[in-house]
Order: structure tokens, then sequence, then C-alpha cells
């Protein structure tokens, strides 16, 4: 199911005005939704994300060029927490951590464009250039103790792209808005793949039997997908469509600007794939999102409900792939 551009773009046009409305978390375009499920049908609708459903925001549009309204209660949040499991050899699905409490998962292990072998997450999970990965969980340091034992050390965090790196605001209706397509990190695997450190193997693709990745490829409204996370394992959801602008609710945005991530994919939950009823909760942002019945990668998991709920929001992950330099579909063969 394809949207054409000229709509998005008809619909973008008015998304600024739309989201500065208190209690809006996000504005898009895809399945039209009633009773808190989307539609069977192929008809698209102006998405709007609110807080809180019972309390909505006033002055809502009924329609947005020429298409209907409907109302998601969806208050967008990054998702991290920790999780106490050791992988080796390590591979997409185990969950990581930047310091003790403030974890996410390991998409995957990814090629760069030097050859190298990298570990690709959410930068809201990784922190900034030179911070430190830990998998399972980060060693505390005490103050005049002996330093943190390293043999839980993957490498340090070498590239980030998110809103908080963008430094040209956009105007979007009367908001001056700090947005990317990605929230994504690479960090390196020198110490977890050291025999005097980590010594462990790494491999390519996911774990929980989701094996190699061999292509990727942008997400599609109406398309079944599955993702395996550090919190919730593995899930399975249906794209939705395609949000505009969403709330990122992460770090400290300059005064008078806020920090969104546009050009994003929602993803409701499959109750037939989600024994819980749950697609994602804290600690599954970075999980690679797969497309259902392929090992083709469509997407990198960062947002949802964080004490775990059945929507969640992912980046394309083709665009994660060029703004950082790497591929997640290789192998050692």
């Amino acid at each position: 199911m394809d949207i054409p551009q000229e709509l998005i773009d008809s619909v973008e046009a008015e998304v600024g005005g739309i989201y500065e409305l208190t209690g809006v978390t996000g504005v898009g375009i895809g399945l039209r939704e009633e009773n808190g499920e989307p539609s069977d049908s192929d008809e698209l609708a102006v998405r709007i994300l609110v807080a809180d459903l019972n309390d909505p925001p006033q002055d809502l549009p009924e329609s947005v060029a020429d298409l209907p309204v409907c109302l998601v209660e969806f208050p967008v949040e990054p998702l991290f927490a920790p999780d106490i499991q050791r992988y080796d050899p390590l591979l997409g699905g185990a969950q990581i951590e930047q310091a003790p409490r403030a974890g996410g998962t390991l998409g995957a292990v990814a090629l760069d464009n030097a050859g190298n072998l990298v570990g690709l997450s959410c930068h809201h999970v990784t922190g900034d250039p030179g911070t430190t990965i830990w998998q399972p969980t980060a060693q505390l340091a005490v103050a005049g103790g002996p330093p943190p034992d390293p043999a839980d050390s993957l490498g340090d965090v070498l590239a980030t792209v998110s809103p908080a790196t963008q430094t040209v605001p956009v105007p979007s209706g009367s908001l001056l808005v700090l947005g990317r397509p990605v929230d994504a990190a690479t960090f390196a695997l020198d110490k977890a793949r050291d025999p005097q450190i980590g010594n462990r193997d790494v491999e390519p693709g996911v774990t929980d039997g989701f094996g190699e990745i061999d292509a990727t490829a942008s997400p599609v409204p109406k398309m079944f997908v599955r993702k395996r996370g550090a919190q919730t394992g593995p899930t399975t959801g249906l794209v939705t469509g395609l949000l505009l602008i969403v709330d990122w609710k992460f770090g400290t945005p300059p005064p008078g600007h806020s920090f969104v991530m546009n050009r994003q994919w929602e993803v409701f939950f499959d109750p037939s794939g989600c024994p819980d009823g749950i697609f994602s909760r804290a600690g599954d942002s970075g999980s690679l999102v797969l497309e259902q019945g392929s090992q083709t990668a469509v997407g990198l998991l960062w947002g949802g409900i964080t004490q775990g709920g059945i929507r969640a929001v992912m980046c394309d992950i083709t665009i994660v792939e060029d703004r950082l330099g790497v591929s997640v579909a290789w192998s050692f063969q």
C-alpha cells in the first residue's frame, strides 16, 4: 500500500499547526482507525496521536487535505530500561547499557563502510560518542574504589544521529523544531572481541531464531512486521502509517525549541504474535524490525509506551544505514 507523495506533501504542510496543540504527541498519515484498531480497508486518514483520548485537544480539524481525521491515544516515549542476560556470541536482540539502569537493545552487529563490525542501536540508548557500552549491564564506578571490571564492556560510541544532533531549527507552525528521521548510533566492539577483555564472538542477525538479515527495505503501510526486543522478546505487528511529526522526549532542547522525529513509521500490535498483548515496552529501543515472513530488515524501533503497549514507532532502516554508513545485511561467508 503506497501513499502518494503529493498527498504526503499536502498533509505535511498542515501538521505544524496541529502538532503545537497541547496534548498532541504526533501527526501522520496512514490507515483509518476505529475503536482502537486499524481498519481492514485501504482508506487513508490523517492520524492525530494524543496523550489522552478522554481529554482530546480543542480545535482539532475534522479533515486535513481532504482526508478524514482519526484520533489515536499514544503517549510516545523512547523505550529504554535494564536487563541481565549476557550474550556470547553477541548478536541483535541483546540488552545493552551505557550506564546503570539506562539501557536498551542491540539492534544488530552491523558492517560499516570501512569494513569494521560495529554495534547498532538508538542514540538515546547509547549516549554520545566516547560513551562506553556494556552488555548486559553497565558497571557502577565508585569514587575512591577500584575501576569497574571491563569484562562486560563492548566498546565506545562512534557516531550518533538524532534530533539532539540537529543544529538548524525548522519552523513548524509557530514552533521551532529540531527534527531528524533517525534516532540511531554505532559503537565499537573492540573490547567485546578482545581476548583479554570480553573474549566474545559476534554474529550477524538477530537472536531467538530470527537468523541473519539478507536485505533491507523501507516499510510501507499494511506490512506485517516482527521484532526481537531485550524486554518483550519476539513480537509481531502491522505498519499502520507514516508519522510526519512525532514527539521525541529525550534530552533538553534549546529554549524555544522542540525535539521531534519526522517521517517515522507507526506499528500496531498483531494479537496472534503478542502473547501478553504487548508489542514493546521500556528496554526495547534499538530493536531491529523485520518484514514478517522474510529476512528483510525495515526499521529500527525507538518509541512506544514505557510500561508496555500495543503501539510503537520506528525509523526507516534504509535511512539509518545511509546516515551512519553501515549495513545490517552481511555475512561472514
